[in-house]
């Protein structure tokens, strides 16, 4: 019987900071309607204009450049979708690359039922993007915007974004980088890394799920998605979710007080992690670059077993860990990004640390990882030779 649970998938979503559930609770009372003159419809407006003020505080920017989304999924559509509808006329082509969060590929995927194009830029075995094969596609003529990630998702290495931003600044492309692994993680400025669009998501660093926000350079035209009203600065229709806001923008304070503190220290024990798994487990893969990465995350692999009751079995020791397609659920689910990355046809495993993961959480995986491959290791290899002695007989 397990009396200890760890949970190491942080990167996924993340437990709701105190000081956001404070937050979210007194917001809960202010149901006034944000657009309404009267006290209530003000006293909630209130509210969301310091929400706004804190995040875009965070990430270097002005208040008015900040769209509240119900995500990170919907922040990356609003600025892809909404990035090209009013230059339209110019072009159709998009460029990102192959490894984008699936909430990228979506919202092409999409685009390209009305005629839109999209062009997948390749990276290396580290999941860096090649800039120079970059660099050429978003100087083809039609080329309206590109999308690259600040970090991946499943991987965790960071991406040139500042380079890539200036390159599509020099090509007149519109340029947005998600930003949902970095923002409550890294410094992260809107400015200094002179991105048009950016996306960041609430649960990912200690706010409440569904909610997150778009930052939109001032000047850069947006295309309302969904539509129907002239909420967020006719940008985003659809009331407000004042309580959801509020708490992202308490944790986003919350994790911006200790942030480097709290880097350093998950950084120590990721790369304990990156080290005691490639060193412990026999047939083991690191993926990620080594050092170009964001603090919180580790992603391997273990070729040779269903990711499944791998997946199931660290569960009943007491461990929570991602596996599988990180969207879709699927355990067993091989991952695109790794095959994007030289290692076709192979499940990902993704350890997500936070602020309440200590050393010994990362050692008792250590302790437990090792055992517990070998041991499912020699299950299959019995069961592998009691089939073969099936066959066998039923040939003879």
């Amino acid at each position: 019987m397990v009396t200890t649970r760890t949970y190491l998938d942080h990167a996924s979503a993340t437990p709701l900071d105190g000081r956001a559930r404070t937050a979210m609770l007194a917001a809960l009372d202010e149901f006034g309607d944000p657009l309404r003159v009267h006290g209530d419809g003000l006293t909630a407006r209130r509210l969301l204009d310091d929400a706004r003020a804190t995040v875009a505080d965070a990430v270097g920017a002005q208040s008015d450049e900040i769209v509240f989304t119900s995500g990170g999924t919907e922040s990356v559509a609003l600025a892809i979708w909404g990035g090209v509808r009013p230059v339209r006329e110019l072009g159709t082509r998009i460029v990102t690359t192959t490894i984008e969060h699936p909430a990228v590929g979506g919202v092409l995927h999409t685009l390209e039922t009305d005629g839109f194009e999209s062009v997948l830029v390749p990276v290396d075995r580290n999941g860096t993007v090649d800039l120079d094969a970059f660099s050429a596609e978003i100087r083809r003529p039609g080329t309206l915007l590109a999308s690259l990630h600040h970090a991946n998702h499943e991987v965790g290495t960071i991406q040139p974004v500042a380079e890539a931003a200036r390159l599509c600044r020099e090509a007149g492309v519109l340029f947005h980088t998600d930003a949902c692994q970095t923002v409550g993680h890294l410094p992260v400025d809107a400015i200094g890394l002179d991105v048009d669009l950016l996306s960041i998501s609430g649960h990912k660093f200690g706010g409440p799920p569904g909610v997150g926000m778009l930052y939109v350079r001032r000047g850069v035209p947006i295309a309302a998605y969904p539509c129907g009203d002239d909420r967020e600065r006719r940008r985003r229709s659809g009331v407000e979710n004042v309580p959801g806001v509020a708490a992202m923008a308490a944790a986003l304070a919350a994790r911006i007080d200790d942030m480097g503190d709290q880097a350093a220290r998950q950084w120590a024990l990721t790369d304990r992690l990156r080290a005691g798994i490639a060193e412990l487990v026999e047939g083991v893969r690191v993926h990620g670059h080594p050092t170009q990465r964001v603090p919180h995350l580790v992603c391997f692999s273990v070729p040779d077993l269903d990711a499944e009751i791998l997946s199931m079995a660290l569960d009943d020791r007491g461990f929570a860990i991602a596996a599988g397609s990180n969207c879709s659920g699927a355990a067993g689910e091989p991952s695109s990004v790794l095959e994007h990355m030289g290692v076709p046809s192979t499940t990902s495993f993704r350890i997500g640390v936070g602020p309440d993961t200590t050393e010994d959480d990362a050692e008792r995986l250590l302790q437990t990882l090792p055992g517990l491959v070998s041991e499912l290791r020699q299950v299959r290899s019995a069961a592998d030779a009691a089939m073969a002695r099936f066959r066998s007989s039923g040939e003879g």
